[in-house]
């Protein structure tokens, strides 16, 4: 992520040493851990995934556990894309990940 100079003369200063290529790799790494962050954070640790995958819980509660995880990875995909056409450094910083509200689980 970008450097920053803190204050100089009452105002911010930041230096961006990377290229666009590390820009975009850092985005596609953060929104990444965001996504893997936000599964883990509704309850959905591996072995839970697991579960659901195999049909050991309800089907209702393992059809709303690959439907969440596929939301995060679809949200995942749409920031993914942004990323790679940015042009810019301040274009691929500025892609936000919006989690999908879970249901079911």
């Amino acid at each position: 992520m970008p450097k920053i100079i803190s204050f100089i003369n009452g105002v911010e200063h930041k230096i961006d040493d990377r290229n666009l290529s590390n820009a975009k790799a850092d985005a596609i790494y953060i929104i990444s851990q965001i996504a893997s962050c936000l599964i883990r954070e509704n309850g959905l640790d591996e072995i839970t995934q697991q579960n659901a995958a195999l049909g050991i819980y309800s089907p209702e509660r393992c059809e709303a556990i690959k439907n969440y995880i596929a939301a995060c990875r679809n949200e995942y995909l749409r920031c993914k894309a942004l990323i790679l056409a940015a042009t810019t450094n301040d274009e691929a910083d500025a892609v936000q990940y919006q989690p999908p509200v879970p249901e079911g689980l």
